[in-house]
Formats: C-alpha cells, sequence, structure tokens
C-alpha cells in the first residue's frame, strides 16, 4: 500500500507540473549526456522536488526496468532497448533533470614498468624525491609555511580514488577521523548519508564493481580501504607525513586526507558513484578535491557535483588526461576546474620537469603543468608486487608515472598555500599560484607549478590615499594582493 501511494503520489505531482507553467517540451530542457550504444547502464537525476527512492519506484510503475536509487540520482539497467531510445523515453516522463550513460571514469596513471630499478636506499626523500619536489620549489615553500611533523594546517583534502590504505605508516597520522559518526555503531549519526564514516566514505556500487573485487555490501559504507593502490599513491603525493625519520613526503605533510573511494580494484568507476563521492567531499568541508581520473566527455551528472563542490568552497583539482592530444578530460574541462597535465621529460641521465610529457594533454585548457613522471609514493604493502607495483626494499613505497600523480602535486600546493594564509578565498589561492609558475621549456601552453615562489611572495593591502579609516586607524580593508 506504501508502494502503492507513493508511486501515486509521484505521478500526480507529475500530472500537476504542465498546470504551474512546465512547457509541453519539458524534454527539450533535460540535460542529456551521451549514451554509446554499449552502454549497459543509464543514470537519471530527478526534477527538484523528487527524491531518488520516489523517481525509482516512479519508473518502475511506468514500465521502465528496475531502478537503483542512489545518493542524488537512479541507475537503470539496459536491456533489451537502444540506449538512445530508452534515454529519450526518460527525457519524455516528465520526472528527470538530466539522462546519460552510467560511464565507466578510469584513473589517470600509465602501466608500470615491473623492470624498472627501485629506489635502493632510505632516506627515500634524499634519493627519490628531492628532483621534483626541488622543481616545484617544495624546500622553500616549507620553510616559508612553516609545516613539521606535529603540526596541522587543518587545511583537508579530499581524495576522490581508489580507497586509501588507512593502515599505511606514513598516510596514518594524516588521515580525518569524523568525530561527529559514533565509532562503528551501524548508524549514520552525523546524518551526511554514509553510517560509521570514521575515515571517509564508499561509493562503489555493486552493480557495476568488478566481480573479481569481491565486495558484498552496497553503498554508502565505511569501507575505503585500498585494493588497487591508485589513492594511496594519491595520497601520500599530496599529504605523506613529513619529517618522521619514515619513507617519504608529501608536497603537504601537514594537510589531512579525506578518503573517498568511487573507483574499485580495477581503478575504474562509474559516473554517478563520482558524482555521488564529489557531492559528499564537499558536504564533509574539503578545501581541495583531488579527481585523478576522467572520462571522455561531459556528464550531465558529474558537472552538477563539481558546481556543488564549488558552490561550497572546495578547490577541484582534476587530471587531464594522458591521450598526449590537444584538448582535455572531464572533470578537468569545467570551469574553474583546475586542469594538471604531467611533466617530465628524460634528458640524458636527468628529468626535465619542465617539459611536457610525451603522454599528457597539452593546450589552453590546461592550468598547470606539474611533475607526474617517475613519482615515488605510498601504496598498501599487500599489493607490493601486485597491480605493476614494484616496491623498494625499505618499505611499501613505489614508483609512478601519469598525470593522476601530478594532480595531487597541484592539491598539495593548494593545501600548503590555505595552511600558511587560512583566510585566502579559493579564487584567491588559485591566483596566487597561477601567478607564480616557471615558463613551460617545451612551448606548449602549460606552465610549471612553482609553489615556493608563491609562498614566498608577501601579501600586502593596498590603500587609496584619502581613503576613510576606521576609529582604530590601521589599514583599509581591501582585497589582498600578491
Amino acid at each position: 500500500m506504501v508502494r502503492r501511494a507513493l508511486l501515486l503520489l509521484v505521478l500526480t505531482a507529475v500530472a500537476w507540473l504542465p498546470a504551474r507553467g512546465l512547457e509541453p517540451s519539458h524534454v527539450d530542457l533535460v540535460s542529456r549526456g551521451a549514451t554509446p550504444p554499449d552502454s549497459d547502464f543509464l543514470y537519471v537525476q530527478p526534477i527538484e522536488g523528487i527524491t531518488p527512492a520516489a523517481l525509482a519506484q516512479a519508473l518502475v510503475g511506468l514500465g521502465f526496468v528496475p531502478a537503483t536509487p542512489l545518493t542524488s540520482g537512479v541507475r537503470l539497467r539496459i536491456d533489451d532497448a537502444p540506449p538512445d531510445a530508452l534515454a529519450a523515453r526518460l527525457a519524455d516522463t516528465g520526472l528527470v533533470r538530466s539522462v546519460e550513460a552510467d560511464a565507466v571514469v578510469h584513473a589517470a596513471q600509465l602501466p608500470g614498468d615491473p623492470d624498472a630499478p627501485p629506489a635502493a636506499n632510505d632516506p627515500l626523500y634524499d634519493t627519490a624525491q628531492h628532483a621534483y619536489l626541488d622543481a616545484i620549489g617544495a624546500p622553500a615553500a616549507w620553510a616559508a609555511a612553516g609545516t613539521a611533523e606535529t603540526e596541522d594546517s587543518g587545511v583537508l583534502i579530499a581524495v576522490v580514488d581508489t580507497g586509501v590504505d588507512f593502515d599505511h605508516p606514513d598516510l596514518v597520522s594524516r588521515l580525518a577521523i569524523n568525530d561527529a559518526d559514533v565509532f562503528f555503531d551501524g548508524h549514520d549519526d552525523d546524518g551526511n548519508g554514509c553510517a560509521d564514516d570514521i575515515v571517509g566514505c564508499s561509493f562503489v556500487s555493486l552493480a557495476t564493481a568488478d566481480p573479481s573485487c569481491g565486495y558484498d555490501t552496497e553503498p554508502p559504507h565505511w569501507q575505503i580501504r585500498d585494493d588497487e593502490g591508485h589513492g594511496s599513491f594519491v595520497a601520500g603525493v599530496a599529504a605523506a607525513t613529513g619529517g618522521n625519520e619514515l619513507g617519504i613526503t608529501g608536497v603537504a605533510p601537514d594537510a589531512r586526507i579525506l578518503p573517498v573511494k568511487v573507483l574499485d580494484c580495477t581503478a575504474t568507476g562509474r559516473i554517478s558513484d563520482a558524482a555521488a563521492g564529489i557531492r559528499y567531499a564537499a558536504d564533509m568541508g574539503a578545501d581541495v578535491i583531488n579527481i585523478s581520473f576522467g572520462a571522455p566527455g561531459d556528464s550531465p551528472a558529474l558537472r552538477e557535483a563539481v558546481e556543488y563542490a564549488q558552490a561550497r568552497g572546495a578547490i577541484v583539482v582534476a587530471s587531464a588526461g594522458n591521450d598526449g592530444s590537444r584538448g582535455i578530460t572531464y572533470p578537468a574541462a569545467y570551469p574553474g576546474v583546475i586542469a594538471v597535465a604531467a611533466s617530465g621529460v628524460h634528458v640524458g641521465d636527468a628529468l626535465d620537469y619542465r617539459l611536457t610529457a610525451p603522454f599528457a594533454e597539452f593546450g589552453p585548457g590546461i592550468d598547470f603543468l606539474a611533475p607526474g613522471v617517475d613519482l615515488l609514493s605510498t601504496v598498501p604493502a599487500a599489493l607490493c608486487g601486485l597491480n605493476q607495483w614494484v616496491c623498494v626494499p625499505d618499505g611499501a613505497y613505489a614508483r609512478g608515472t601519469g598525470s593522476s600523480f601530478a594532480t595531487p602535486v597541484v592539491a598539495g600546493a593548494l593545501a600548503l598555500l590555505l595552511g600558511a594564509h587560512p583566510d585566502l578565498s579559493p579564487e584567491f589561492a588559485v591566483s596566487m599560484l597561477e601567478t607564480a609558475r616557471h615558463p613551460a621549456a617545451s612551448g606548449q601552453q602549460g606552465r610549471l607549478l612553482d609553489v615556493g615562489a608563491a609562498l614566498q611572495r608577501e601579501l600586502f593591502r593596498l590603500g587609496v590615499p584619502g581613503t576613510s579609516r576606521g576609529a582604530g586607524g590601521g589599514s583599509p580593508q581591501g582585497p589582498a594582493v600578491p
């Protein structure tokens, strides 16, 4: 009876909409994403006022295949109908604001070389990190920011990826703990949609995850352990603990990490899960959201999720891709998203990080070049020797190459900047980094990140002669400029 009443309520609401001014051609107002012929799922988002659960029941009542309500939309499995025709039918219901294929997103890393020689000695910073960290001016930035192992800048970097290894000794002290949720009581105590999310949340769906992963819990849930390695590597590049005489240091060693799992054990995921993860990161107060994956085409759901995060003050940093072509992937291509391309070309026995990597995207849409070749970072110990992770003798650290790993270099740089100047707006922080970039040696449009130069620039306030000042004297209130 409850199900029938809910369905009747939704259908009655839809019938009432035209009387309130909804045009009969509502289908023309629905945001349509790509629906390739080989699509296996469609993802739709409801119009305002209808929950995903109510939409799912209404669609089943209208004769569509079984639908699964997700965080902000509904996933439908495609059976015999052509995807484009099914999308058109969904758009014509008047119940949805967007419809698209629930496309696969891929981590933007390159295959590793199992024969690559690992770093031989510890400390790993001296043997394997100083080249790329020196290239971006990290030591000067640390000196200017005053980072230390015992400090916590309070800046939160959300790693929206394959999860994070919460046992890794170089990551465990950097994980953000959610004190608002009671420890594993099975309830969503803080009302954020994810029960027991003490250290992040997983949105990987059982319906779309690779069966080899062996998942058995429907999301969202707290099980964010990294079973592929990509997310842990990204987290280490951005914010591995520094100054602890162990392993490596991240670009922002005093930032906190929020793990958000949207990619499965094969480092792939779906648009719907990625969008849900981005929204969760924004709701949890992430200052910087790192997205080291991409989709080839525009997605209404992904675009809305990015806009949602930006409206809540998060800086979204995304990989531009690894196709070696002019043009970038999504969500890096969306307005306001910081698009990062990998740099690094072997010149003799050295790597020149001023040069765009041969596999990296290029063109005017690239905001930053950042080192993305032969980086060393954290991986789960259980994965050493698996998934092409060749670990060094000194611990659970391996090398990786790709724009995936250039992206957290920029995310970490932004975290450093925000930690040193917590009153900066997101737009101003990005502007400070942009005005301190190295020119690219490659002649292409990307310019190498220089966080050291950005942190060393003096902030001051402009005053115009004759401007009225408050009773206490002091400087006029105006925009700070680098």
